[in-house]
């Protein structure tokens, strides 16, 4: 068995409040580089989007082969957000997406070839990817502090596992900030000074699709929150998801089109419920160099009312991740 080398790119990228974007229109989250490059480097991590008003144009789309997808929700949920809530909340966000029906020349040609089933709650509470063993992808509410970016503000992180020579996604994770100072409302109309849970969760499930930020102010994948209005798509994202998963069953674009797989939730390797030991992506902060990668984590994130950066670099066992932040004030 051949054990690849892997390591954690971090780098947050924003779009301050006020900033106006162009009409480019929806974004595809990138490898950073191309196939058989020998320069390591992230491309994406230093492309500075919203001030290009383009899309990161390095290396390739990611996407799921499968026709469908399986989440879990951590069995504690939130001290804000029961379980059962936090349930209904993510089946409608990711059903929102895979609810989509296509066009061509205005005339409707049929539904996504995508699902993401729920498969239950987890005990495991870890962002984390074992390439020889079962796997959940999880979402996680931190309600006893937040690890990543700007603790106060930064609302959710999603991370996803990919191959840095094809694309294809491989598994993802999200984590949701219970701990920052503005409360997670589950309400219709949420009240002054809450953030709209569903709005948060359906922008990340676009990123656990493969998406990143869209140059379009009133899409779900817009940069900046702008309240219960993201809980729809707008024409941009329904664009852009029937671009990546058509009715024919085709995934992908262009000339990197596959054929969907037959449909399995199944997370990759299989389903348990528990954290394997030893492959958090989690903890330490050690700047490190990358090193040889055949496959890749990349997180995206979404940044809501100011924009961070940086750069971290943290030596892994399996993957590459590159992390945005959300931020809520």
């Amino acid at each position: 068995m051949t054990f690849k080398a892997t390591f954690l790119f971090l780098a947050a990228a924003g779009m301050v409040l006020g900033a106006a974007p162009s009409a480019h229109g929806f974004c595809r989250t990138m490898t950073g580089r191309e196939p058989g490059d020998s320069d390591q480097t992230n491309r994406c991590s230093s492309w500075k989007e919203q001030e290009q008003n383009a899309c990161c144009p390095y290396g390739k789309p990611l996407f799921w082969r499968n026709a469908c997808v399986g989440f879990s929700l951590q069995k504690n949920a939130s001290r804000q957000v029961s379980l059962s809530d936090a349930e209904r909340v993510f089946k409608r966000a990711f059903g929102t997406w895979t609810a989509t029906t296509c066009s061509l020349n205005g005339t409707p040609v049929g539904r996504v070839s995508m699902d993401v089933s729920y498969l239950g709650a987890v005990e495991c509470n870890k962002v984390e990817f074992n390439d020889d063993a079962p796997n959940q992808n999880v979402i996680i509410f931190r309600d006893s502090g937040w690890t990543h970016l700007d603790p106060s503000a930064t609302l959710g992180l999603t991370t996803v596992r990919y191959d840095t020579d094809t694309g294809e996604i491989s598994g993802a994770d999200m984590e949701i900030n219970g701990a920052q100072s503005k409360p997670l409302s589950v309400s219709d109309a949420p009240p002054a000074g809450a953030v709209d849970l569903l709005s948060i969760a359906t922008h990340e499930a676009g990123h656990f699709l493969g998406f990143a930020h869209s140059t379009v102010a009133d899409a779900t994948m817009y940069a900046t929150y702008f309240g219960v209005g993201m809980r729809d798509l707008s024409p941009d994202d329904s664009t852009g998801i029937c671009n990546v998963y058509k009715p024919d069953q085709n995934h992908g674009t262009g000339d990197g089109l596959v054929r969907a797989s037959t449909c399995d939730p199944t997370p990759a390797h299989g389903y348990m419920t528990t954290c394997a030991d030893n492959l958090s992506i989690e903890g330490g902060g050690c700047a490190v160099p990358p090193s040889r990668s055949d496959s890749s984590v990349l997180t995206a994130v979404w940044s809501v009312l100011s924009a961070l950066s940086l750069l971290l670099l943290r030596r892994l066992r399996t993957a590459r991740a590159v992390r945005r932040d959300i931020d809520g004030r």
